[in-house]
């Protein structure tokens, strides 16, 4: 089988309010241009400026905030240590701290549960949390903000987990099939 290494970032839409705010920005210099006190050529250039500056800064943010998640689906049958979903966050304002970079690894024969949480702007824009819960914990220890297509995302990671959880022999099962098999042919 062909080893599956997928990553899943936050989409670029689950940062509506920021974009928003920088469309915002941009129509306030615009506006404030047109029908603004400010009728000298020099403060004019410099609100434009201003607000190509802060619009810039804003999608660096963005750009960097999506940049430092991951979630990542590792499936490579022939290494038992590349089992597992993954989601790495990294924290680019604390280089020197020991949560600059934080993983979260379940094996994907220990998933138990995987769940999708939408609220309605995120059920209109296609993005949702995946939050993963494995057979180690009761808590919800995996959770991946701003998903593109979640529901897609949590079929693909519950059809490989499925290939590792039905391959799991269940030890019960096996000795009960042995104590029975052996009653009846007399050994």
């Amino acid at each position: 089988m062909e080893p599956v290494y997928k990553y899943f970032k936050p989409a670029w839409k689950s940062f509506y309010k920021l974009i928003f705010l920088m469309l915002l920005i941009l129509v306030l210099a615009c506006v404030g241009s047109i029908w603004g006190p400010l009728n000298s050529g020099a403060k004019l250039k410099w609100m434009w400026i201003l607000a190509i500056v802060v619009d810039v800064v804003i999608f660096l943010y963005i750009a960097i905030k999506r940049a430092t998640m991951s979630l990542i689906l590792k499936d490579n049958p022939d290494k038992a240590e590349d089992q597992e979903i993954a989601y790495v966050v990294v924290h680019p304002l604390k280089p020197f701290s020991p949560n600059f970079r934080e993983s979260i690894e379940i094996g994907l024969a220990n998933i138990v549960h995987i769940k999708v949480g939408q609220n309605l702007l995120q059920t209109l824009l296609n993005i949702g949390d995946i939050v993963v819960t494995s057979s180690g914990t009761a808590i919800e220890e995996i959770k991946a903000h701003n998903i593109p297509n979640p529901q897609a995302v949590r079929d693909e990671i519950q059809v490989h987990a499925r290939k590792y959880t039905m391959q799991q022999p269940n030890t019960n099962m096996t000795a009960t099939a042995a104590a029975v098999n052996t009653t009846t042919t007399g050994e």
